[in-house]
C-alpha cells in the first residue's frame, strides 16, 4: 500500500508542518508586525487610533497594510504548496463569500484580514447595527459598500466606492457598513474593538427604517442561550430551578431571562407559570409587559393551563 510522505510524516511522529511554522514565526517577528501586535493592548485599554502610532499606521497607508499582509499571505502560500496537510495557527472563519483571518487579538481588541469574493450588486433588506468600533482599510480590490446611519428614528444611507486606500470607520450602535458589490477580489485589513458590556445589536429594515429584530450582542450570553436550548433539549429536569432563578434575576440579558423562561415553561409548566405570574406582577421589572401579554395569551389560547395558572397565584 502506498503512503503520502505527508500522512507518514504524521504516523511517525515528526513536526507535520515546519515550514508553514517556520513562515509564521518569520511573520511575527518583523518590525511592524511586532509593533502592531503589542500596540492591540493600548487600543484594548481605550486609547484612540489616533494615539497608536504603529496601528495608526497601518490604517491610513494602504502600501504599508498590503506590505503587512502580502508577506504574510505570501510565505504561508508558498509553505502550504509544500505542506497541503499543514493548518496555520490563527483564527478563522468563512462564509459564503467572505472569509476572515484573525491575524491577532489583544482583551476585545483584534487584528484581521477579510477577503470578499467577486459578487453582483445586491442592495441589502435589512442592516445590522452593532454595539462596538471597526476601522477598515482597503489593501487590494474594488467594490461598492453602503454605509449606514440610524439615530433610532431615521435611516440615512450613503454608497462608497471602495478600492485601495479606501478607509471605513464604524463606532457604537448608530453607524454600519455592508458591501454590496465586488467587482475585483476585495482584502481588507480591520480592527475592531468590541464594547465591554455590549448592547443587544438591532437588524433594521432598509425600507422603513423600522426594527426588525434585536440579537444579543454579548457572546457570553449567546453561549449561555444556546445552553438553555440544550437543556430544554434534552429535558434536563435539573436545570428548571436555576432557568427560573436566572429568569428573576432583572441584573442578566433581558433576552436571557426570557429564554430561561421559555425553557422553564417548556420542561415544568407549574414552575414556569409561577416565574411568569412573578415576572407579570412586577411593573419594575423590564419583562412586565411581554410577561403579561403571555400570560393572557395562555390564558386565551390554554384553558388546560387554568388550574395551574389559579395555582401560581
Amino acid at each position: 500500500m502506498h503512503m503520502h510522505p505527508d500522512i507518514t510524516r504524521l504516523r511517525e511522529g515528526l513536526p507535520a508542518q515546519p515550514l508553514t511554522d517556520a513562515a509564521l514565526a518569520r511573520w511575527r517577528v518583523r518590525a511592524d508586525v511586532t509593533a502592531a501586535i503589542d500596540a492591540l493592548a493600548q487600543f484594548d485599554a481605550g486609547a484612540g487610533l489616533e494615539d497608536v502610532p504603529a496601528l495608526a499606521r497601518l490604517f491610513s497607508d494602504s502600501a504599508a497594510a498590503a506590505d503587512l499582509a502580502g508577506e504574510l499571505i505570501g510565505a504561508l502560500a508558498q509553505a502550504l504548496v509544500a505542506e497541503p496537510l499543514a493548518q496555520v495557527p490563527l483564527g478563522h472563519a468563512t462564509a459564503p463569500g467572505v472569509a476572515r483571518l484573525r491575524l491577532a487579538s489583544h482583551g476585545r481588541a483584534s487584528l484581521s484580514l477579510a477577503a470578499h469574493s467577486c459578487r453582483e450588486r445586491t442592495v441589502p433588506v435589512t442592516a445590522l447595527f452593532e454595539d462596538g468600533l471597526a476601522h477598515d482599510i482597503i489593501i487590494a480590490g474594488v467594490g461598492k459598500a453602503m454605509v449606514h446611519q440610524h439615530d433610532g428614528a431615521c435611516l440615512t444611507n450613503n454608497e462608497v466606492t471602495l478600492a485601495p486606500g479606501t478607509q471605513l470607520f464604524r463606532n457604537g450602535m448608530s453607524q454600519t457598513r455592508q458591501i454590496i458589490a465586488v467587482s475585483r477580489p476585495l482584502l481588507v485589513l480591520q480592527l475592531t474593538r468590541e464594547a465591554v458590556r455590549p448592547r443587544p445589536s438591532r437588524e433594521i429594515s432598509m425600507a422603513s427604517g423600522d426594527l426588525v429584530k434585536t440579537i444579543s450582542g454579548s457572546k457570553q450570553s449567546s453561549q449561555q442561550m444556546m445552553a438553555l436550548a440544550v437543556l430544554g433539549a434534552l429535558g434536563h429536569a435539573a436545570a428548571v430551578t436555576v432557568m427560573a432563578e436566572l429568569a428573576r434575576d432583572q441584573v442578566a440579558e433581558r433576552d436571557l431571562r426570557w429564554e430561561a423562561l421559555r425553557q422553564c415553561l417548556a420542561m415544568d409548566a407549574r414552575v414556569g407559570l409561577g416565574v411568569l405570574e412573578t415576572l407579570a406582577g412586577d411593573g419594575a421589572d423590564a419583562l412586565c409587559a411581554p410577561a403579561a401579554a403571555l400570560q393572557r395569551q395562555l390564558c386565551a389560547t390554554r384553558p388546560d393551563l387554568a388550574p395551574l395558572m389559579t395555582e401560581a397565584v
